[in-house]
């Protein structure tokens, strides 16, 4: 499991507190207090993992975040994001792309837990995709199945599907999905999510839309051939 972490924090002292515990905790850390050193310091160290701060003065983090998914050896790192404002939840998870919004004023020990266990997770999800027979085409919204192109998607689509299939073998939460492919205008709304999957499962045909599946309270999951659910 990976060890480096990033770290952007505007508050000087805090910066400081967050960084000597991760190193304490055995991280090599890479501590920032902007967006523009936040995204120097990522493409020169390539982290494994990134917890931002949100609100960085007259800036946010959003920038740098997309940096991050955007570049071919970062874009899989977890994000999570620390705000003191429970409110940007949701604009953290659509805009910034984030796998976890953190609220400010939790132990530590609840930081560094979810550090750890987004960085097992991404461990075993880019492991599953390494051997996955599907490879997805950001660019052009296309689904490959053994290296031939197979299906096209709409927009919604292809979030929804990328969405789960990089997080397998681990359930999304349907606020996550809401928040991430809907912009959050239908998370009270379970009715869109199933059209959307139903939508989707169409698209990819027979063989692939089987592997898009539900649980109740646990949310949406692409599960690998010969995969299992994993549902902690």
């Amino acid at each position: 499991m990976g060890n480096t972490i990033l770290i952007t924090e505007d508050h000087q002292f805090s910066l400081k507190l967050l960084t000597r515990y991760f190193t304490d905790m055995g991280f090599t850390v890479f501590p920032a207090e902007n967006t523009r050193d936040t995204i120097r310091l990522a493409a020169q160290n390539l982290p494994d993992c990134f917890l931002l701060d949100y609100n960085l003065g007259a800036e946010t983090i959003t920038p740098a975040c997309l940096f991050i998914r955007s570049h071919e050896r970062l874009k899989n790192a977890p994000i999570l994001i620390l705000s003191g404002e429970s409110e940007k939840a949701e604009e953290c998870y659509r805009s910034c792309q984030a796998d976890v919004f953190i609220e400010k004023g939790k132990p530590y020990q609840e930081v560094l837990a979810a550090v750890n266990r987004h960085l097992r997770r991404t461990e075993v999800a880019i492991s599953a995709l390494k051997q996955s027979d599907i490879s997805l085409d950001p660019g052009n919204l296309r689904v490959f199945r053994h290296a031939y192109p197979d299906v096209q998607l709409s927009v919604e689509q292809f979030k929804f599907f990328s969405l789960l299939f990089k997080r397998s073998p681990d359930f999304v939460p349907e606020e996550e999905i809401c928040a991430a492919v809907l912009g959050g205008a239908a998370c009270s709304k379970r009715d869109a999510i199933n059209m959307l999957a139903h939508r989707l499962r169409q698209r990819l045909g027979p063989q692939l839309g089987k592997r898009i599946k539900s649980m109740k309270r646990l949310g949406w999951i692409y599960v690998q051939p010969r995969a299992r659910f994993n549902s902690k």
